[in-house]
This record gives C-alpha cells, sequence and structure tokens, in this order.
C-alpha cells in the first residue's frame, strides 16, 4: 500500500487513542477536583471564577504532566486555572493534543483513506468531528461534563469496535491498531509515572501497609479504566504492587503497557510477515525487545531499577519505535 495511505492511517489510530485518553483523565480529574472543592458533596459545573477551595495547582497540574505540555499552557493561559485547564484541554483548537484537536485530525486523516475504511467508521467519526463543532466550554460545562466526556469516549470505543467488525485484516488494518496500540503504551507509562509520583509525594517509594492511601490507589485505576478489572484479577485487596503489576505487566488486560507493546510487534509482524524468531526491520527489533522485557520482569525489579527511571524509558522506547516505523513505512 502507498506511504501516504499508511501514514494516515497509523495517525488516525494514535489520534483517536489520544482523544479517549484525554476524554478519561478530564473526566476523573474534573469529579476529583468538584469532591475536593465540595467536600464530598455534589457539584454540576465549574462556575467562572472556577472552583472553590483545594489547590487548583495541585489538583489539576498533574494532568498537563501527563501530557507533556504543560509549558504550551503556562505560556498561553499563566497559572493553573480549572477552567482554563478543561478548555485547554478538551475545547483549544490551537492545541494540537486537545480533544477537539485529536478528533480533527483523526478525521482529516479518515478522509483520505475513505476507501480503505469502511463506511461506518468514516460515519462514527465524522459525527463525533460534528458534535464538537457544536459544543463549547460553556455548554459542556452547564449540563453534564461527565456525560460529554463519556460520550467522546464511548465514540472512540465505537470507532475500535467497528474497525474490528467491518475492516478487512490487511495491512492497512494494522497499521491502524499499530498506531492505536502505540499510543496506548505511551500515554499508560505516562499516566501511571505522574500519578504514582504524585501518591508516594514525588520519592516513588511505595508503602505496603495498612495507612496507603487506598482512595489514591483506587483513582489510579480508575484515570486508565482499569478498576472493575482490577478487582475481578486481584480479589484480595489494592495494594501499589498489584496496581503497578496490573497497570504495567498484565497480559490480560488490554490497556497495560505490556499488552499495548505486544500488540504493536505483533501487526508490525503482520505487515513485513516476518516470522518469530526474525525482525525485518528497527521498528520490530525495538517492538520484540520492549515485548520481550516487559514479559520477564517483575515488579520487584521495577522498584530496584527504580519506577520513575524505568517508565521514561518505556516512553523513549516508544518514541523510538514510532520514529522507525515513520523511517521504515510513512517517508513519502
Amino acid at each position: 500500500m502507498l506511504s501516504r495511505e499508511a501514514d494516515s492511517l497509523f495517525w488516525m489510530g494514535r489520534y483517536i487513542e489520544r482523544a479517549e485518553a484525554t476524554a478519561r483523565l478530564v473526566d476523573v480529574q474534573y469529579h476529583a477536583a468538584l469532591e475536593a472543592s465540595s467536600g464530598g458533596a455534589a457539584a454540576s459545573y465549574i462556575s467562572p471564577e472556577g472552583l472553590q477551595g483545594g489547590d487548583p495547582h495541585s489538583l489539576w497540574s498533574g494532568i498537563l504532566e501527563i501530557s507533556g505540555d504543560e509549558l504550551i499552557y503556562k505560556a498561553r493561559y499563566g497559572d493553573p486555572n480549572e477552567r482554563d485547564l478543561v478548555r485547554f484541554m478538551v475545547f483549544d483548537p490551537d492545541y494540537p493534543n486537545s480533544i477537539v484537536s485529536c478528533i480533527r485530525s483523526a478525521r482529516m486523516n479518515a478522509q483520505g483513506v475513505r476507501e480503505i475504511i469502511s463506511s461506518e467508521m468514516w460515519e462514527t467519526m465524522n459525527r463525533a468531528y460534528l458534535q464538537l463543532q457544536d459544543s463549547d466550554l460553556d455548554k459542556m460545562l452547564s449540563s453534564s461534563p461527565h456525560t460529554f466526556l463519556v460520550d467522546i469516549r464511548n465514540r472512540c470505543h465505537l470507532f475500535n469496535g467497528l474497525t474490528e467488525r467491518t475492516m478487512l485484516i490487511s495491512d492497512a488494518y494494522n497499521f491502524l491498531k499499530v498506531g492505536i496500540f502505540l499510543e496506548r503504551a505511551d500515554q499508560m507509562s505516562r499516566l501511571t509515572d505522574v500519578l504514582v509520583r504524585e501518591l508516594t509525594g514525588g520519592d516513588y517509594v511505595l508503602e505496603e501497609n495498612e495507612d496507603f492511601d487506598t482512595h489514591g490507589w483506587i483513582s489510579c485505576l480508575k484515570s486508565a479504566s482499569a478498576f472493575e478489572a482490577f478487582r475481578k484479577t486481584y480479589r484480595g485487596g489494592i495494594t501499589p504492587d498489584n496496581v503497578l503489576s496490573f497497570l504495567i505487566l498484565d497480559w490480560e488486560y488490554p490497556s497495560s503497557v505490556h499488552h499495548a507493546a505486544s500488540q504493536v510487534e505483533r501487526c508490525l509482524r503482520q505487515i513485513s510477515g516476518s516470522g518469530g524468531r526474525r525482525y525485518s526491520d528497527d521498528a520490530e527489533r525495538l517492538a520484540g525487545r520492549l515485548h520481550a522485557d516487559l514479559s520477564f520482569l517483575t515488579v520487584q525489579e521495577l522498584h530496584r531499577m527504580g519506577l520513575h527511571v524505568f517508565l521514561e524509558d518505556v516512553q523513549k522506547r516508544c518514541w523510538d519505535i514510532g520514529d522507525a516505523i515513520t523511517n521504515r513505512y510513512l517517508r513519502r
């Protein structure tokens, strides 16, 4: 297939996954801020002045660190403010990683490959784009932010489901899936890194005792849409090591770093047609090495390496894999 088409499919997958991850993070953080500002009482919207009570920076700075765009936000908006942060992450058309920008970019890429993807996939992407064009911050906050953000997530999930149901399993399918899973591995490593640092006061020292912040670790799981799956896997209860094992190393959880890395390698091998013992290019070699490292890693080894160092290394390796994919397949 043409490198132009492969490029559009790869980046369409990345943008859709990024939009879903951002919607999930903003939804969880928004409700955490509401609870902090109201002492647990229900609240329905952010006023023009922002939420009252609590420290806006401490409540919201983590979401900027996960995105890696804290400097961009500060250059445009100044000090963290709840209303500006929601605008920045959801509706800012000039911020390339906002939900609006990600859906717009995914739609533009989908337009270029309409003859390859199914009509149902295109219709779902187009409707998501048109819905966002008809929305703004005030409409979202005056109604139900949770409903709005869940609807975005569900549209992304619907697109992924339609991909599985209606798209031919071909190189085009695999390029789309490589984009989705590479973005997922990167996003999950960023999410875990920032949330664990916040939960441990910045030192990444995990205390397995009766006094650890159970509510904080539950929020960490919910930020990854992993709480229910975690409870089905670890029936003995929540501990920091179990949470880390689930989010990073678990094979059966579809959003774990391990599972995402394995799918990146599998899709790249499907594209090249290489056998299990050989790799045909740097992209396969790097993806296979990351998958192998995660397959044999334990939580105890994570602690010895340093959790922050390891997760930063995963993010760099995801970047390297993406760069190798571009050099091998996507350059025109």
